[in-house]
């Protein structure tokens, strides 16, 4: 089940009170567990453009929205085990969320936190990349090309200089 909000922010004072409204815990099973993605817009990705001198942070608030949305469910009787965290700036609007409730049989109970998912996202292609090449079933120079290629498609640049350059 997939709940949006909008005008939400993982720091609002109020995230409780607008979870508690738009999730529908009456059609949750309580005898069955659940994974949680959540995907949030991260006002931090807008004020630098993506590059890879620049760290993403794991934050305080991050952790602190984690164990609200944990109480919530835990007060509603619902067992999650696993809670995914990503910011985003391309799918969402600011000030959206997008909160999925998947059933699980994993009983494992973890955190994962990645505050860039577009950095998620170019971090898998990009091993998937390097397994064809270490495979050799492309070229180093098509390696070259793909990973460039990739970059751009996420906007990650080595300087800013190649930035401006490009633009």
């Amino acid at each position: 089940m997939d709940f949006k909000l909008y005008n939400t922010d993982i720091k609002d004072i109020n995230i409780e009170e607008k979870i508690n409204k738009k999730i529908k815990f009456d059609l949750l099973d309580q005898n069955k567990k659940y994974d949680l993605n959540v995907e949030f817009y991260n006002k931090d990705l807008t004020e630098n453009m993506l590059s890879e001198d620049v760290s993403y942070e794991i934050k305080k608030e991050h952790y602190l929205f984690i164990k609200a949305l944990r109480n919530i469910f835990e007060k509603n009787n619902i067992k999650v085990s696993k809670f995914n965290l990503m910011g985003s700036v391309e799918d969402l609007n600011e000030n959206e969320m997008l909160i999925s409730v998947l059933k699980t049989s994993d009983s494992k109970k973890e955190n994962i936190i990645w505050p860039c998912k577009e950095i998620f996202i170019f971090e898998d292609h990009k091993n998937k990349l390097d397994t064809l090449l270490y495979s050799n079933i492309i070229s180093e120079n098509d390696y070259e090309y793909n990973l460039e290629n990739l970059k751009e498609e996420f906007s990650i640049y080595d300087n800013e200089e190649e930035h401006r350059y490009l633009n």
